[in-house]
């Protein structure tokens, strides 16, 4: 069995991950990040918000910002700039809002893929080690972690970091119970639409069932989301002429973009809330997805990821300096917990042309 020594192992090779390993290497920690092997990124459309790009500024990355900028989508194009919404909530009449008031400025649509490729680039430091595995056990024995990897590599380390996302697998391993909010499937696609594919702002519609989202990801192509309760995705997802249905009811799109070529591909993904009461514990951190997952009508995934990533870090380092600042970054989250939520009941709220239908009854409720 191979044998890996560090002070820090980070599980989950995500941006909240490399992040993190990035800020504890720079102060001279030794990292090693731990990938999943059969992780497959199937997330495309998502927005990296001003605020994350400010982030991403502040921590020195401002070459990967600029290359972000520069960086192709997929078709030779730039990266869709995201210059504010267009939503069809709680009323057929859209409401619009501008990025230009917003004081970080405007966001940017991108490939995540491609992203986390980028970001991989820049974190490469000689105190971080990638390794490609299973985690499949986690002991604790006189301060230290044992770390089993598909059961030929061990790592032993002073400190670990859950940053596997929504899966939170290092979480589960240790037993920490997780909040889940309202079931919530999200269903996405690529379209081309026949007008205005140069409109560059997000268009969100609601209707009985639950919300559409769609943006422009390249020149060519947009993409299309359906956020629902699990019973209706399913039938949405096997019944692929049901689409025609969504974007058509009255949903603001099909007069903004015409009809839309849709792809035939389809992926679903579990977005519902989630977070775990507890951020940290002895030897042990969560970050992004793994210690709080947003609903999407939040849209501040990525910024998450970065912000977390950052307390984290922040976290083990005062630790280890004997500053003991855990209480103010539990405080900090129970903060941005109760923000969110607010946040969220608020927006479903203000839907009210369909208090009978059991998207809106579900989502309608103050957990």
């Amino acid at each position: 069995m191979l044998n890996y020594d560090c002070d820090v192992c980070v599980a989950g090779n995500g941006p909240a991950g490399m992040i993190a390993a990035r800020q504890l290497a720079l102060a001279g920690l030794s990292v090693i990040i731990i990938g999943s092997p059969n992780h497959q990124i199937h997330k495309f459309g998502e927005t990296l918000a001003g605020a994350a790009i400010r982030l991403l500024l502040k921590l020195g990355l401002r070459e990967l910002v600029e290359t972000l900028h520069n960086t192709s989508n997929g078709d030779n194009s730039s990266p869709p700039k995201v210059t504010g919404n267009m939503a069809f909530w709680g009323t057929e009449q859209a409401s619009i809002t501008d990025a230009i008031h917003d004081p970080y400025g405007l966001g940017l649509r991108i490939d995540r893929q491609r992203f986390d490729t980028l970001l991989k680039q820049y974190i490469q430091l000689k105190n971080i080690t990638h390794l490609n595995a299973n985690i499949t056990n986690l002991t604790k024995h006189n301060g230290l972690w044992k770390i089993t990897l598909d059961g030929k590599m061990l790592i032993t380390s002073k400190w670990i970091i859950d940053a596997t996302g929504r899966s939170a697998k290092i979480l589960k391993l240790l037993g920490v119970q997780r909040y889940r909010g309202a079931p919530l499937v999200a269903l996405y696609r690529t379209c081309v639409p026949e007008k205005n594919i140069s409109l560059n702002k997000t268009i969100i519609s609601s209707n009985e069932s639950g919300w559409l989202y769609a943006g422009k990801i390249s020149e060519e192509k947009w993409v299309l989301g359906f956020h629902t309760l699990p019973k209706f995705a399913f039938n949405l997802r096997n019944h692929a002429s049901h689409w025609d249905d969504i974007i058509n009811k009255k949903s603001g799109i099909t007069d903004l973009l015409g009809q839309l070529g849709l792809s035939a591909d389809i992926y679903a993904h579990d977005v519902r809330t989630t977070w775990s009461p507890e951020n940290s514990g002895e030897g042990w951190v969560a970050c992004g997805d793994a210690l709080l997952a947003f609903d999407p009508i939040a849209g501040q995934g990525l910024f998450n990821a970065i912000y977390t990533a950052i307390k984290a870090s922040e976290h083990i380092l005062s630790a280890e300096q004997k500053i003991m600042l855990e209480s103010n970054y539990l405080k900090e989250f129970q903060k941005i917990i109760k923000v969110y939520e607010h946040r969220r009941y608020s927006l479903y709220k203000e839907e009210q042309r369909w208090l009978d239908s059991a998207f809106w009854k579900v989502h309608q409720y103050y957990q």
